[in-house]
């Protein structure tokens, strides 16, 4: 009986206790309303949070207020909120599914704190795993990413796990239970619902016995997991040599470990530091001594003993935010400033042949501009240049050496760099005979 499954994986996996309150995440739909009516059945306290992401207009209305009477059905709290989801995805440059996750999570902590709830319960279960498993296999993952959605992380709980969708609307059936249907849901729109569509009913034609096999798969791939965890652990403390705040990873002792980029992907994560980082620094082992890797807490120098782990000095994390054009000079971290000011095109223009002096288009400004020392993987155009190019490699070409490249910083504009300080700007942002206004950059 699912009641009887349903609080004894909830007792197996110690997700809450008899007395705890618990926070529902409830949109309304199937599932939700089939774990909402199973909390009812065993007598847990819960309460009922419900979000509208303001992505269906009066269909997201209808549903809150759906989830709002069933609340007082169930004489349960209810917490509402409203998202303008698809502002929040353009202004951070995320996707729709992330905005939602972002906000609706965010939200389910605050109410947690706010009001004592033990955990939040989310409504995933096997369909949902496999689901997780596929797209995440498709985009390209590590082991975590294969076994899919835990029982508990952190203070959300997901005590449907051992159960299928089918076997959630079967029983929601049998109770005559109501719940809102999604109209995307039918939709292909998203990866999520192809994979959902197309790809499962392709397995389980093959497999029939698919969701007994599944579950036993992702235990395996779990515990594969912590056992290469637990051989990561081991080899880092073998071979990091810890000196104050640095960390050395002497090259001798990196040479005689098997898999090193991808074990140095791995120990690396936690500074920041990525996968393509990681692969060109595994190349620089074999090369000279002195290239620098930066990610936004560490650095990586490649020093004559190995690679030396370090924190970023202070002048690494500074990033300064205008939001309008500056009356007075810009003081930047190396002591230098940044002069700016708007004018008129001259007819005659000529650009400086001085390169600490800049001159951009202003039409092509737009404000906020972010400037911040360079990051390994920024790329722009060189003026004059056809194509793009790695601010590294420019740096390269230039001979710029490494205490010199510590110090150079980026001027950027809706995210694109328009100026590499104090060596050149970008082609995109060029005078042009259109021009009308040139803003004008020295750097003393």
């Amino acid at each position: 009986m699912l009641e009887q499954d349903f609080l004894a994986f909830i007792n197996d996996n110690r997700l809450f206790a008899p007395t705890d309150r618990v926070l529902l995440a409830v949109s309304g739909g199937l599932d939700s309303m089939v774990m909402t009516e199973l909390f009812h059945r065993i007598r847990q306290p819960f309460a009922i949070a419900h979000v509208n992401f303001g992505l269906r207009a009066n269909e997201s209305d209808a549903d809150a207020l759906f989830v709002k009477n069933k609340a007082e059905h169930y004489g349960v709290p209810f917490h509402l909120t409203a998202f303008n989801t698809a502002a929040f995805a353009t202004e951070k440059g995320i996707s729709i599914q992330m905005a939602a996750r972002e906000l609706r999570y965010n939200w389910f902590a605050e109410l947690r704190r706010q009001f004592s709830y033990a955990c939040v319960a989310t409504a995933h279960h096997q369909n949902d795993v496999l689901e997780t498993l596929l797209l995440n296999l498709t985009r390209g993952t590590g082991l975590a990413g294969l076994h899919g959605i835990a029982s508990r992380q952190n203070d959300v709980v997901r005590p449907l796990l051992f159960a299928t969708r089918d076997r959630l609307a079967t029983y929601l059936t049998e109770q005559n239970l109501m719940y809102r249907e999604d109209s995307s849901n039918p939709e292909d729109k998203y990866a999520r619902n192809r994979i959902r569509h197309h790809v499962v009913p392709i397995l389980t034609g093959i497999n029939p016995a698919l969701w007994q096999t599944v579950p036993r798969t992702v235990e395996r791939l779990r515990a594969a997991e912590q056992l290469m965890k637990a051989e990561l652990n081991r080899s880092w403390q073998e071979i990091a040599e810890p000196q104050g705040e640095t960390i050395l990873l002497p090259t001798n002792k990196l040479n005689k470990v098997s898999e090193l980029s991808f074990r140095l992907t791995e120990w690396l994560k936690r500074f920041s530091f990525t996968e393509t980082q990681v692969e060109q620094m595994v190349e620089a082992l074999d090369q000279e001594v002195g290239q620098v890797f930066v990610s936004s807490t560490h650095r990586v120098v490649h020093e004559r003993a190995g690679l030396l782990l370090e924190p970023l000095p202070d002048q690494y994390t500074y990033e300064i935010t205008l939001t309008e054009l500056p009356a007075e000079p810009v003081r930047l971290p190396n002591g230098k400033t940044l002069k700016m000011g708007l004018g008129e095109r001259p007819v005659d223009f000529r650009p400086s042949s001085v390169p600490t002096i800049a001159c951009l288009d202003a039409g092509k400004i737009n404000f906020p501009i972010t400037i911040r020392l360079w990051r390994l993987g920024d790329r722009f155009r060189p003026l004059g240049l056809q194509g793009s190019k790695l601010v590294s490699d420019f740096l390269n070409d230039l001979k710029v050496t490494r205490t010199e490249r510590e110090q150079i910083s980026v001027m950027l504009v809706d995210g694109q760099i328009a100026w590499v300080i104090g060596r050149r700007i970008d082609h995109r942002f060029r005078i042009v005979p259109e021009t009308k206004k040139v803003l004008r950059l020295i750097i003393d």
